[in-house]
């Protein structure tokens, strides 16, 4: 079975890698899917949003994140490339793979949750728009469909048939996408409370390994996230 731990929710478990810092990520197992969460968006204010489908570009810091990846990247061979089809995540893809001569393919599959009429809107006019809507998400945050959007487990149901039979590629591959896609494959695979993934969380920029070594797959830096391979059948 898999191992799982209880972190708080909200709660981060580690201190992020510096993104300016090549030297600060880790060096990749033989055979590993690196997730890497796309940079920073170019929010139109500095309010915080709700962002799912909506398609903005990087912003200039953003930018400067994507490309930290592209110079640690430099350093290994690379079986291949998937990302997201928005914008910001095929602009990060863009500025690594192009620094690193790797084609990449655009999987519909991994893009983020669709949040529907909450999409690109302030949390704060969402808070007051939809205060029931917003109790009945806090109480089942996996579950809870946005109006007009998808639920989590919706996500989950479209990207972990996409990325289970990835992880068991031989190599290293890449896959540019987002926190939310990020959240429900560690989820799926670890037995993770949905909740609680977020204390898992990726900033902007960042990457998190998932590896393999004999017959289990591991999240690199944290021995709770392992399951058997048998397990992903």
């Amino acid at each position: 079975m898999a191992k799982t731990c209880k972190p708080e929710t909200g709660k981060k478990l580690f201190r992020e890698s510096d993104p300016r810092d090549v030297a600060t990520f880790p060096r990749p197992e033989e055979h590993c899917l690196v997730f890497v969460r796309h940079g920073e968006p170019a929010f139109p204010e500095s309010d915080k949003y709700y962002l799912g489908k909506t398609d903005w570009l990087l912003s200039d810091k953003g930018k400067i994140q994507a490309r930290c990846v592209a110079d640690w990247a430099k350093g290994f061979s690379w079986r291949g490339c998937f990302c997201s089809p928005l914008k910001r995540a095929k602009e990060t893809a863009e500025i690594i793979c192009g620094a690193i001569d790797l084609p990449f393919t655009i999987k519909t599959e991994l893009a983020e949750i669709d949040l529907g009429e909450w999409d690109g809107r302030k949390k704060t006019e969402i808070a007051s728009a939809y205060p029931e809507k917003l109790r009945e998400r806090q109480e089942d945050l996996l579950y809870f469909r946005h109006p007009c959007g998808e639920s989590f487990a919706e996500l989950e149901a479209r990207v972990i048939p996409f990325l289970v039979p990835l992880l068991q590629e031989k190599g290293k591959w890449l896959v540019v996408s987002h926190a939310g896609v990020y959240r429900v494959l560690i989820h799926a695979l670890f037995g993770v409370p949905f909740p609680m993934t977020f204390g898992y969380d990726l900033g902007y920029g960042q990457i998190r390994m998932f590896c393999r070594t004999g017959d289990y797959l591991f999240v690199k830096g944290f021995d709770e996230l392992m399951v058997h391979l048998e397990e992903l059948k």
